[in-house]
């Protein structure tokens, strides 16, 4: 029998609880995992016609995490000499776990950044929030990192507008050698369980840092969405854009929850137009800007607001895109836009669809939609993004069954 134990790598994996499978051979605990998801696929009948390609490991078992966000609380009275604890919320609960200085899983600039924070911020006027009592400054961090290292971005999410001192202490981090490119106060006065507030304002004058993957360069603003894990995003992009070659008519896709434009400028190396939905305001004008700097501004065509709403009142003047990929929310592709995709899916001879899901039980049920619509997956395979955890991301390629 293989072991699964290995050197000890995380010395708070128990207290924190929030990677199982840090501390376990990278190996072993991959194989669990993909086969326990496996499962609940096959279980549900949705294999029956696909090719399973292996999974995919993580590029980097440790320091892959460029994003971390972080809850902000008081310290415990048994660690009083210090007053801010930074960490995540343990599996069920709302209790904060350790603090996440020494986290191996998040990159090297990530914690550096950390370590710098937390004598300055101790040095500061602002208070921790207090979840029972509702009352404190600093509610939650997030901070974004590229893989060069060469940037940070950093959001103080606050219950109260203090500018002047987030100013301060962003002009103190610089002084240390730090690469903070962007620093935005977020305010979140509201007591309700949601990371960001609705206003935020930016503390410098750079509003975005950048990225580089499969050859192509993106700016990445505040607020919206990218992988966690660019060095296995990027093996996911370039297996999108393999598929899309492989499409023979070339006219159009469509690129659901699109985010900053990534592959939507990865199909608009492909296709002559591309139809990218994306909620997010500033993500959508931010692929805008991925475009042009990627040479495809004159492709790609800018749907603003909810996929669903946008889908429903698109005209298909176009024709039907023959490519269709989405990448929604752990909360998966909601019905009004199943709806629409099927009446794209709805033919033998015209789109594919590529579903890329970080949750593995929303995936079931909009697979098992589809399947009661003779939509089935033909090409099914997993890529560790959150390599150490219960999660995986899941490419599905789709079409319809020929009658």
């Amino acid at each position: 029998m293989r072991s699964s134990s290995k050197k000890t790598v995380c010395s708070i994996q128990k207290e924190c609880g929030v990677c199982p499978h840090v501390n376990q051979d990278y190996s072993f605990s991959l194989t669990r995992k993909h086969d326990r998801e496996l499962k609940l696929l096959r279980q549900a009948g949705l294999l029956e016609s696909a090719h399973i390609y292996r999974p995919i490991p993580s590029p980097k078992k440790l320091g892959y995490r460029t994003i971390f966000k972080l809850a902000v609380r008081k310290e415990s009275q048994s660690r009083a000499k210090k007053r801010f604890r930074l960490g995540l919320f343990q599996p069920g609960s709302h209790q904060i776990g350790p603090d996440l200085i020494q986290c191996p899983l998040h990159s090297a600039p990530l914690r550096n950044f950390l370590k710098v924070l937390s004598p300055l911020l101790e040095e500061t006027e602002l208070s921790p929030f207090d979840e029972e009592k509702q009352t404190g400054d600093l509610k939650y961090l997030i901070g974004r990192t590229n893989q060069e290292g060469s940037a940070l971005m950093i959001t103080w999410v606050v219950t109260r507008p203090v500018p002047d001192i987030l100013r301060r202490l962003t002009q103190e981090i610089q002084k240390k050698g730090l690469p903070l490119t962007v620093s935005a106060m977020n305010l979140h006065p509201e007591p309700t369980n949601s990371i960001w507030g609705a206003e935020t304002t930016l503390l410098t004058s750079s509003s975005h840092i950048e990225e580089t993957l499969a050859r192509l360069r993106f700016k990445l603003g505040v607020s919206s969405f990218f992988q966690v894990n660019p060095w296995q995003a990027e093996n996911i992009y370039l297996r999108i854009g393999k598929i899309a070659q492989e499409i023979q008519d070339k006219n159009l896709a469509w690129d659901l929850y699109s985010g900053v434009g990534t592959i939507s400028c990865i199909l608009g190396k492909v296709f002559s137009k591309v139809v990218s939905f994306e909620e997010n305001l500033e993500a959508a004008q931010l692929i805008h800007l991925n475009a042009r700097s990627n040479e495809c501004a004159e492709k790609i065509v800018v749907r603003e607001g909810l996929a669903e709403a946008q889908l429903q009142m698109e005209s298909f003047d176009s024709g039907l895109p023959s490519l269709l990929v989405a990448n929604p929310s752990r909360r998966g592709i909601q019905e009004k836009a199943r709806s629409v995709i099927l009446r794209c899916l709805d033919n033998p001879s015209a789109t594919q669809m590529v579903y890329l899901s970080c949750n593995v039980e929303t995936l079931v049920r909009d697979l098992i939609h589809f399947k009661q619509n003779q939509i089935l997956p033909m090409e099914v395979q997993a890529f560790d993004m959150h390599a150490q955890t219960d999660q995986l991301e899941w490419l599905v390629r789709l079409q319809k069954r020929a009658q």
